[in-house]
């Protein structure tokens, strides 16, 4: 790989917007979730977990999605392939764990047993069947299935959308931080009360930032005058935010806090010298990057560009996924719509950091090294603070008494509320700004499935 490949910069041609009416009944109506199920989920790309987590042959996972179950195993191969998991001969659940590793799969109804392609070889009274034994002739359902930076992708669509078509730009963009050779080490879900877009149209904005999270301001430029809003034809949006400096909006633009003073110091940058001059800490963080990082071993440096190695580039995705690439790690959110229930979701939270095969220090948000734990294992910062540096189990959260991350629960404080005024006869459309067009575009292009023009 080259290094340094660039993420374009340079602002791409907004879709012309049609004004589509954003009302409340889509939150809450079980005929519009209905409607989603049957013109979107079914048709769109999915990303159905982390390719580094089912590293060898025989291991799987299980994705969920609505009232569906995805089984996603590694072949001998070591290509990858995905089934629904249903036994076909009855449509019982054929695997009851969330992953694993087994050569087989064997139905706990009737002992019918699946290879790992999906084939049935063995099942009990072979000789009962009028056309003879099925053996190699009955097969799991497979659904399509791709791998791109380090994420497993699968549709529910019989004639998907070109992969490539779906992802662009996300391939070409994300290439660079080559997430393939990350590790998940937080994993979380929480069951929340609203609707799974009211969480996705809050990610498709900023216009909040300096009411619900002002602590950003101290080392992120938050004002929608000095970022850089995106959206393309698919239905991906992006948004490009100056990072490691001071918003020009905060109440001390020129003075440098908490957590601006560790990043600085974690690159041997003394705060004081940027004493009445914080708006200088942004370069100065990039030039340091630039000079120490292949001592220190952020090999993964090489391949950003300047702003790359202090900004935030957050993807919102179509149809629901949230991803923030920052320099020293990937957060990714995504609300997933509730099986039965239009409000209620089931929030999606992820933290990736570099591999550390491959890292001697790995970095927090800001910049500094990893530690021990007690067991001796290396450490690493995340979003709910030191986690072991190794994939994560996967946790539930339950919301207020755990956290999902301090900014992550300020999201959710808000769109539980939310839930609550869209069926207001008081809420008839929303009255966005220019800076939230990204919203009114999502809800359009969603309607663009639901009614046929995609």
């Amino acid at each position: 790989m080259n290094k340094i490949i660039p993420t374009p910069r340079d602002k791409h041609p907004d879709p012309e917007l049609r004004g589509d009416r954003i009302s409340g009944e889509r939150y809450y109506s079980k005929e519009f979730m209905q409607k989603e199920w049957d013109h979107m989920w079914t048709k769109v790309w999915q990303i159905a977990g982390i390719a580094s987590e089912i590293p060898e042959p025989d291991d799987f996972f299980v994705y969920k999605i609505g009232l569906e179950e995805i089984l996603v195993v590694r072949q001998k191969d070591k290509s990858i392939k995905a089934f629904y998991n249903v036994c076909p001969h009855r449509g019982n659940i054929l695997v009851h764990v969330e992953n694993g590793s087994l050569d087989t799969f064997k139905c706990t109804y009737h002992g019918w047993e699946y290879d790992t392609e999906g084939i049935l070889r063995n099942l009990q009274d072979p000789e009962d069947f009028d056309d003879g034994n099925p053996c190699g002739k009955i097969k799991l359902k497979e659904i399509h299935c791709e791998v791109a930076l380090g994420f497993v992708w699968v549709t529910l669509a019989e004639k998907p959308q070109k992969f490539q078509e779906a992802l662009n730009p996300l391939i070409s963009h994300m290439s660079p931080y080559q997430p393939e050779k990350y590790i998940r080490v937080l994993n979380l879900t929480c069951e929340v009360d609203c609707n799974w877009k009211i969480i996705h149209d809050n990610f498709n904005e900023s216009y909040h930032l300096p009411t619900l999270h002002p602590e950003l301001s101290v080392h992120i430029e938050n004002d929608y005058k000095f970022s850089q809003f995106d959206m393309y034809d698919n239905g991906h949006n992006r948004m490009l935010m100056p990072g490691h400096k001071p918003a020009l909006g905060d109440q001390s633009p020129n003075e440098v806090n908490f957590p601006l003073d560790a990043a600085l110091e974690a690159w041997d940058l003394n705060p004081e010298d940027f004493k009445g001059k914080a708006q200088e800490t942004r370069l100065a963080i990039q030039e340091q990057k630039r000079k120490l990082a292949k001592d220190r071993g952020f090999w993964h440096y090489e391949f950003l560009t300047d702003e790359q190695l202090t900004d935030y580039y957050f993807y919102n995705c179509f149809p629901n996924y949230d991803i923030t690439m920052t320099p020293d790690g990937i957060q990714f959110q995504r609300p997933q719509p509730h099986p039965t229930d239009p409000e209620k979701c089931l929030f999606e939270h992820w933290w990736l950091v570099p591999d550390m095969e491959q890292l001697s220090a790995s970095a927090t948000f800001m910049g500094s090294d990893t530690t021990e734990n007690t067991a001796g294992e290396n450490m690493t910062e995340t979003p709910l603070g030191p986690r072991p540096l190794r994939p994560a189990e996967h946790e539930w959260v339950i919301y207020p008494e755990g956290s999902m991350g301090y900014v992550t629960d300020q999201d959710i404080s808000m769109a539980i509320g939310q839930q609550k005024g869209v069926k207001s006869k008081g809420f008839e459309d929303a009255i966005l700004t220019n800076q939230e067009r990204r919203v009114r575009r999502y809800h359009e292009v969603l309607n663009d499935y639901i009614e046929g023009r995609r």
